[in-house]
């Protein structure tokens, strides 16, 4: 450091900053704690809001996909059971058709979130000849998979979509298959 002369002649040492108050402390330092900072929240916030496993995973023979089909999926394809679901007014209308006699009383529908399992949520829709209908369940918005089934769980159609006035498609799973490299 040089010396300082004053008017008086005699020589003067700057005065001594205190490390904090240098900004090439907080760059060279401030950078490398932040980074500690964010990874440690990162490992906080995975570890206490982990992703939910996904329920219906397909299987895979070689490089094709088939869809996983249950025993009550055969059997409503076999029925020809189709359903179509819709929102009119404040609650969900359903209308079932097929090979069912007689109709059933009262059917199952869940209604799958596709990434958070606490929104799923279970309705039971009443009605008779093959018209059913709930209350609209609250926070229902967004693309969702709807599953149809009887009380006994004899057969079971899906569909998927947003459920709107234009209505929602439920039927039996296909055997379709689709290839993903």
């Amino acid at each position: 450091m040089s010396a300082l002369v004053n008017p008086d002649g005699l020589s003067q040492t700057p005065p001594q900053r205190a490390w904090w108050k240098e900004p090439m402390v907080w760059l060279i330092a401030g950078l490398p704690a932040l980074a500690v900072v964010a990874g440690i929240s990162t490992v906080f916030i995975a570890a206490h809001d982990p992703d939910s496993l996904v329920n219906d995973q397909p299987d895979k023979q070689g490089m094709t996909v088939v869809e996983a089909r249950t025993p009550a999926d055969l059997r409503a394809g076999e029925l020809g059971i189709a359903a179509e679901l819709r929102v009119d007014g404040n609650g969900l209308k359903l209308h079932l058709r097929g090979a069912l006699a007689p109709m059933p009383a009262q059917v199952r529908l869940t209604i799958i979130h596709p990434t958070r399992t606490e929104l799923d949520q279970t309705l039971v829709l009443n009605g008779m000849d093959g018209m059913y209908a709930a209350a609209l369940p609250e926070g229902l918005s967004g693309r969702r998979e709807y599953v149809l089934e009887n009380e006994d769980k004899a057969w079971r159609i899906a569909g998927e979509g947003v459920v709107s006035a234009g209505g929602i498609p439920l039927v039996a799973k296909s055997s379709h298959s689709s290839t993903h490299p």
